[in-house]
């Protein structure tokens, strides 16, 4: 497997998790199992209300923008931070057809760097659906133009700071401690917690590592090291080790995922795809199992399917599942943008 098919199985993965769990969503394991039967939601449902695709939410769609943003960063020599900042205020507009600033609006047309590297975010028609945005994410960058730092100044850890990370690992792959301070960064701009964005740079760190063939088990210990490098890392730790320590039980697993968090904290996503990868063998069977549960199945099948791709390859992810995917071409794009940066920088080094 050579590292493009990486980059790929990663983005592709995370948004094939992002449709499989955004339809139940906000369905408990009991509710879910009387709609789909006793093994829950197998597959990914498309729908006549929105041209039989598979749609995503603002999991994948601010997983995007993160791409952008990065290369926006890269192309203008940016501060990485700056660089998200800009390409997150083009999803705000995207959501609410609003300009916080009025230098702002030039942001919303294509740039230079989408032209270098052929694409148009703000062209993309699917990327304006409201799929229940995060309210945090909406609210701290709403509030952004009116303070010095560019930084959310809230206490939320909730798991918007890491659902739309994983592209920060393969920007930096193969160096998880950029990744991870990056990741962290990004985390900052709309959640204030730091167990929050602490999470958000565990997975990029993660997926840093896993893109460059990793295995998992080598993966774990050396984001943990980065990890307690950094203050108030504990929550992070604490739900790690949780996942850990129920994937050696042969606890039903929807009851282990319980034992362990719902998802809907930063910390808890993370921990719940760790348990899913170790408990299974293959993306497929990881990404299910991470969305039929009682919480937050979207976010938790995104962030497990980035893991797994990244560890997996592009060819894991279920042909049935990446056909017709909403967004597919330009998931397609950013991450074989994503590897080509990569690759310049280290023909550079």
């Amino acid at each position: 497997m050579d590292t493009c098919d990486r980059f790929l199985g990663c983005m592709l993965g995370g948004a094939a998790g992002d449709a499989l769990g955004y339809i139940i969503e906000f369905d408990d394991w009991y509710t879910i199992r009387k709609k789909f039967g006793p093994y829950g939601l197998r597959t990914i449902l498309r729908l006549d209300a929105n041209g039989r695709k598979g749609i995503i939410s603002d999991d994948t769609q601010m997983s995007l923008f993160t791409a952008d943003g990065l290369l926006w960063a890269a192309h203008d020599e940016l501060a990485p931070e700056e660089g998200l900042y800009r390409s997150y205020m083009r999803w705000y507009y995207t959501q609410t057809k609003q300009v916080i600033q009025p230098d702002q609006s030039a942001w919303m047309t294509r740039q230079a760097h989408e032209k270098e590297w052929d694409y148009d975010m703000m062209g993309e028609e699917d990327l304006y659906a409201r799929r229940a945005p995060g309210k945090t994410c909406l609210s701290a960058l709403a509030g952004s133009g009116r303070t010095d730092s560019l930084y959310a100044d809230n206490d939320s850890k909730g798991c918007g700071s890491i659902m739309r990370a994983a592209p920060v690992g393969l920007f930096y792959a193969g160096d998880p401690e950029k990744a991870f301070d990056v990741g962290c960064q990004s985390g900052r701009l709309t959640h204030g917690n730091p167990t929050g964005y602490l999470a958000a740079g565990m997975l990029s760190a993660s997926v840093s590592l896993l893109s460059q063939g990793k295995e998992l088990a080598d993966t774990l210990p050396e984001v943990m090291r980065i990890l307690q490098k950094h203050e108030h890392y504990e929550g992070v730790k604490r739900a790690v080790i949780r996942a850990i320590d129920e994937a050696v039980t042969d606890r039903e697993a929807w009851r282990a995922m319980k034992r362990i968090g719902k998802g809907w904290v930063a910390e808890e996503t993370y921990a719940l795809a760790i348990y899913c990868l170790l408990k299974t063998g293959t993306l497929k069977d990881a990404v299910i199992m991470a969305c039929n549960q009682d919480g937050d199945s979207d976010s938790c099948g995104s962030v497990c399917g980035n893991m797994a791709g990244a560890m997996y390859g592009a060819d894991a992810v279920p042909r049935s599942w990446s056909h017709k995917l909403e967004c597919g071409g330009l998931v397609t794009s950013l991450a074989q943008n994503l590897y080509k940066i990569h690759e310049t920088a280290k023909q550079k080094n």
